[in-house]
């Protein structure tokens, strides 16, 4: 559970950034009710099956995976030409890639010794990395050293938070660029005369 919990933290930091960069770019909140996602009960499908496996248990956690992985690549399918969405779908391909390969996300020591980790939580989703494990650089190896809540992260989860992150300031109507008032021209500098009245 902590491992999950420190990766959405991730998302959530590097969404909460590209939110700041979207409002300083002229970007607005309300923009997002213009970008509706298509598909959206494809995630709901998918995260209702990765609850049930984890809750149940047995052959029923590898079938939930594997339910929910085919509900978040119909959802990314169906919004592929969205800014983003390319990053999302080939993070979780990664991830889901090594996942397949060694049958649980595997973790690396040291990696782990980097974020400031000590020991191991037993999570079905992890295993520790060794000299058997297949494309180990595909694993969680990036350390993530978030006060209190340091864990290692994989290249997949990196570009997931990119996807996500650049998903909502596309959304948000970011333009790339700081807006700024134009400067003043010499004309609007100077003073104005007071205009000349007839004589009555």
């Amino acid at each position: 559970m902590a491992g999950r919990i420190t990766k959405m933290l991730l998302v959530l930091l590097v969404m909460l950034l590209a939110a700041g960069a979207a409002l300083l770019t002229g970007g607005h909140l309300t923009a997002l009710a213009d970008n509706t996602l298509t598909g959206l009960h494809w995630l709901a499908a998918a995260a209702t099956g990765q609850v049930l496996g984890s809750m149940t248990g047995g052959i029923a956690y590898p079938v939930g995976l594997i339910g929910s992985a085919a509900c978040i690549g119909v959802f990314l399918r169906l919004n592929l030409r969205r800014p983003g969405v390319a990053l999302l779908a080939t993070g979780f391909a990664c991830n889901a890639f090594v996942v397949a390969l060694n049958g649980a996300m595997p973790v690396s020591v040291a990696t782990l010794t980097q974020a400031g980790i000590e020991g191991f939580p037993e999570d079905p989703r992890h295993e520790l990395a060794d000299a058997s494990t297949r494309l180990p650089w595909l694993g969680d190896v990036v350390p993530v050293a978030l006060p209190g809540f340091g864990q290692a992260v994989s290249p997949g989860d990196v570009l997931i938070a990119a996807g996500a992150g650049l998903l909502l300031y596309a959304g948000m109507g970011g333009t790339g660029r700081i807006p700024v008032e134009p400067a003043p021209s010499w004309q609007d500098l100077e003073p104005k005369a007071a205009p000349d009245h007839p004589a009555k």
